[in-house]
C-alpha cells in the first residue's frame, strides 16, 4: 500500500515540479525533500552503495562540465552561476536515489540527448536562443517512465528487466 501511495505521489511531485519549471524557470525548495522521499519509498531495491555510485557520477559530469567551461572561457567558471540552474543539480540527486547505476547513467544519458535535440529542434525552427527547463523536461520523461511502470508491472528502476537484454 505504502509502495503504491509512493508511486503516485512521485507523479504528483514530478508534475509539480515540471508546472513549475516551465512556468516559473524555478522550482519551490521543499519540491525536492519530498520528491527525494518519494524516489527512495518507490525504489524496493534502494541500496546506499548505488545512490553513492550514481552522486559520484553526477560529481563527475559536473567536475568535467566545470573544466570544459573554465577552458572555453580561459578563467575558472562556475556551472551554476550561468549554464545551469541548482534545481536540476537538486533533480539529479533525487533520480539518484530512484535508479540504479546502470538505469541512472542510461537514464540520465538519454534524457540528456533527447533534450537536447529537441531543444535543437526548438532553436533551429525558431530561430532564436532559448533556454531549457532541464529538471522540468527530465519531469515529465519520469512520469513516463513510472506510468510505464505503474501499467507494465516491469520495474524499470530496477536491474531485472535490463538483465534480460545482456548477454
Amino acid at each position: 500500500m505504502l509502495y503504491i501511495f509512493a508511486n503516485y505521489a512521485l507523479i504528483l511531485l514530478l508534475l509539480f515540479m515540471a508546472v513549475q519549471d516551465f512556468r516559473y524557470r524555478a522550482i519551490s525548495w521543499y519540491a525536492f525533500p519530498l520528491l527525494g522521499g518519494a524516489m527512495v519509498l518507490s525504489n524496493r531495491a534502494f541500496n546506499g552503495l548505488e545512490f553513492g555510485l550514481n552522486v559520484l557520477l553526477i560529481v563527475i559530469n559536473f567536475g568535467l562540465l566545470t573544466l570544459l567551461l573554465s577552458l572555453r572561457h580561459k578563467k575558472p567558471v562556475n556551472p551554476f552561476s550561468l549554464h545551469i540552474g541548482l534545481g536540476d543539480l537538486l533533480m539529479l540527486v533525487c533520480m539518484a536515489l530512484y535508479f540504479p547505476v546502470v538505469n541512472f547513467f542510461i537514464f540520465y544519458l538519454m534524457s540528456l540527448v533527447l533534450i537536447s535535440l529537441g531543444a535543437g529542434l526548438r532553436q533551429l525552427f525558431l530561430n532564436r536562443p532559448c533556454t531549457i527547463p532541464l529538471a522540468g523536461l527530465q519531469s515529465l520523461m519520469l512520469i513516463c517512465l513510472a506510468l510505464s511502470i505503474a501499467i507494465s508491472g516491469t520495474a524499470y528502476n530496477s536491474l531485472p528487466w535490463l538483465e534480460k537484454y545482456l548477454p
